[in-house]
Order: C-alpha cells, then sequence, then structure tokens
C-alpha cells in the first residue's frame, strides 16, 4: 500500500491527486486532452458549441468518461472541502453574532459530506453503465439494475468493491435522506452535548445558569470538545474511505477501458499514449482489496 500515506496517531490519510494516480483516470485525463486539442484544428470546429460532430463514436465514448470522471473528481473535491472547513471554526464572534454556533457549523459542512459521498455511488454506476454499454438512464441506473448484469460484466473485484460500499453506506445514506426529507442534520456526537451548546448561545441575552453554559475550564467544555474531536475523527475515515475505494473502482475499471479504445483512436494519439505508458510506471495501483474503514458512529 505505498500510496496510501498516514496521518497522526496512525490513521489512515489518501489525497485527492493520489486518487487519479491510476490507470484510467491518467489514460482517460491525457486522452480526452489530446481529443480536445485536436479538434481545434478541424474543419467547422466552433469554440462555442460542443463541436460533438467533428469526433469519432469512440472519441465522443472516451470524452463522456471524461466528463463522468470529472463530476466524480468534483464530488472529491466538495468533500476535501468540507473536512477541512469543519476542522476549524474561523470567525467565531461572527458566526455567533449570527445565531451559528460550532455545531450549526460543523453539522452544515457534514451535509455536504453525505451529500457528496452518497452522489459518488451514483456516479459509479454511471461510470460502469457508459464503459460497458448498459444503456441504464436516470433512475434506472441504480445499484440493482447493475448487480443484474453482473455475469454479462464478469469484473469480480469491481463487484467486491460496489458491494462493499454500498453495503456500508447505510450510516451515510440514512443521514442525507434524513436531510432531504425530513430536515434534519443530525450526528450521534452531539447528542449529549448539543443543548448546552444551545443554552451558551441563549445566556447571551437570556439570565441562564452558569451551571448549564460552556465555560473555559469546565467539564461542559471538555465534552464539547471530545465530541468534535469523535465526530472529526469519523469525518475523516468517511472522506478516506471515498477516496480510496473511489480509486479502487476507476483501478479496476482500467483493463475494460484499455480494451475500448480502438485501434484507430490509438494509432491517432500515439505520442499520447507513450506519455501514458511513461505516467504509468510510475503509478501503479498496489492499493490492498481489505480497505473499508468503519466509520458507523
Amino acid at each position: 500500500m505505498s500510496s496510501v500515506k498516514y496521518y497522526a496517531m496512525n490513521k489512515p490519510y489518501i489525497s485527492l491527486d493520489e486518487v487519479t494516480k491510476n490507470e484510467f483516470s491518467i489514460t482517460c485525463i491525457y486522452l480526452a486532452g489530446s481529443i480536445m486539442q485536436d479538434a481545434e484544428k478541424r474543419e467547422g470546429f466552433d469554440m462555442n458549441k460542443n463541436n460533438y460532430h467533428l469526433f469519432t463514436d469512440n472519441e465522443k465514448f472516451i470524452l463522456e468518461l471524461f466528463h463522468i470522471l470529472s463530476d466524480i473528481e468534483n464530488c472529491l473535491s466538495s468533500i476535501e472541502n468540507a473536512c477541512v472547513f469543519m476542522k476549524r471554526f474561523y470567525g467565531k464572534s461572527y458566526f455567533e453574532k449570527c445565531k451559528i454556533n460550532i455545531i450549526d457549523y460543523s453539522l452544515y459542512h457534514y451535509d455536504v459530506l453525505c451529500y457528496k459521498i452518497s452522489t459518488l455511488k451514483d456516479l459509479y454506476f454511471k461510470l460502469v453503465s457508459h464503459l460497458y454499454d448498459l444503456k441504464l438512464k436516470g433512475k434506472s441506473c441504480n445499484w440493482k439494475s447493475i448487480e443484474k448484469k453482473e455475469e454479462e460484466i464478469n469484473n469480480p473485484f469491481l463487484f467486491h468493491l460496489l458491494r462493499e460500499n454500498y453495503n456500508n453506506l447505510s450510516v451515510i445514506d440514512n443521514r442525507r435522506n434524513k436531510s432531504a426529507h425530513e430536515g434534519k442534520i443530525e450526528h450521534a456526537a452531539f447528542k449529549d452535548i448539543s443543548p448546552y451548546v444551545m443554552l451558551t448561545m441563549y445566556s447571551k441575552t437570556m439570565p441562564i445558569s452558569d451551571d448549564v453554559i460552556i465555560t473555559r475550564g469546565s467539564y461542559l467544555e471538555y465534552k464539547l470538545k471530545s465530541s468534535r474531536k469523535k465526530f472529526l475523527e469519523e469525518t475523516e475515515i468517511c472522506k478516506y474511505n471515498a477516496f480510496i475505494f473511489t480509486r479502487c473502482i476507476l483501478c479496476s475499471l482500467s483493463e475494460k477501458f484499455i480494451q475500448k479504445i480502438n485501434n484507430d483512436t490509438k494509432n491517432k494519439y500515439l505520442s499520447t499514449f507513450e506519455k501514458i505508458k511513461q505516467e504509468m510506471q510510475s503509478n501503479k495501483c498496489s492499493i490492498s482489496k481489505n480497505m473499508w474503514k468503519d466509520c458507523s458512529d
């Protein structure tokens, strides 16, 4: 597991940049760049149009994969950003003036994290459907539909990953659904301390006993810090799972992707493939199949 780093206390870490260090991503990104660059030289090219009429079917296939890959990277970036924001409560006085306490602030960004992790799952299905030409569109592009195609797809490692990811996302999905359908944004780590945080905010304008407000050096302050530590540890694990599963799923699709690139495309972008080969020499995937970390509270 040479590409996986560890931060303090021996906790797993993988960067956004490392997620794309796999054959699928490198090939897709390099080829998409070369295809779009080449299109600018073709007769009828118009910068204000999508120019799809200028592309071959194989080029269109590659560009569509690239667009899905870009959406996946955008989700990962949002997950990364949410974790960065949750770690620091900068501008505390301003937020408190706006009636935003540290738990409100944390859960707001946690809501983003849950939505994006859940969206990643849907994008995996979309990517698989397009790569394997399953023709699943909209709501029909889901786990049940993909699972029915397991024998046809014939990629055991891919299904090991998709199944593990799907089965272990119930906590995230439940929180996302509560937020979407019930307006509830919550986390078990804050359950006990949350009422005291609210009372502390009310104490700014109301006469509330010091016994139930959070003051410097008090047990309630310790409790809040402990709750946030537990919360942040889980969000880091959730981020790690999202990043590592994405990389491994992309790795598992590499062989099929290379097979789907026809000889005309390979010959046309021969110099690009040379660059891809060079890039892959230092970016071989060696991540273990057993990578899921528990983040169920």
